[in-house]
């Protein structure tokens, strides 16, 4: 699709347009529900996604120049900030999800850190990969 409107006439700016409405909003579709899980190999796929789409638009330049140059964030990112945006919004008292997170405790010592403490023992690695667990472990 891509490269018929870039042989249509289409400048790089319009196609990275077209690619960050049509395509990249399909890739990023639930994303919290599934990136947390994703492997190394999944995640390098769907940057390859990315890659291959501004490879079209920039056929002279690398992928981390084309994102710049685009003024896209890198996918991967992209994806890591929307887990993290609707994670932080479970923590809200108002959110309809946030009986999904497990009750908070202090330190009992007076220690550097001022994180709650979070009692959930994942039993299995695949759960442990879930929003969150990963958002306990990695946004807050």
């Amino acid at each position: 699709m891509l490269t018929c409107l870039k042989y249509s006439g289409f400048s790089a700016s319009e196609i990275v347009t077209i690619y960050s409405s049509t395509i990249r909003s399909m890739v990023a579709y639930a994303a919290p529900v599934w990136y947390t899980s994703l492997n190394k190999n999944q995640k390098s796929q769907i940057e390859s996604v990315e890659n291959r789409a501004l490879r079209i638009a920039y056929p002279n330049f690398d992928y981390s120049k084309a994102v710049s140059t685009a003024g896209i964030v890198p996918m991967l990112l992209y994806l890591d900030k929307i887990c993290k945006d609707f994670f932080l919004s479970i923590l809200n008292d108002s959110s309809p999800s946030n009986h999904l997170i497990p009750e908070s405790t202090q330190h009992r010592y007076n220690t550097r850190s001022t994180k709650p403490i979070f009692k959930l023992y994942p039993k299995t690695n695949r759960f442990s990969n879930t929003l969150i667990p990963y958002g306990i472990k990695n946004y807050i």
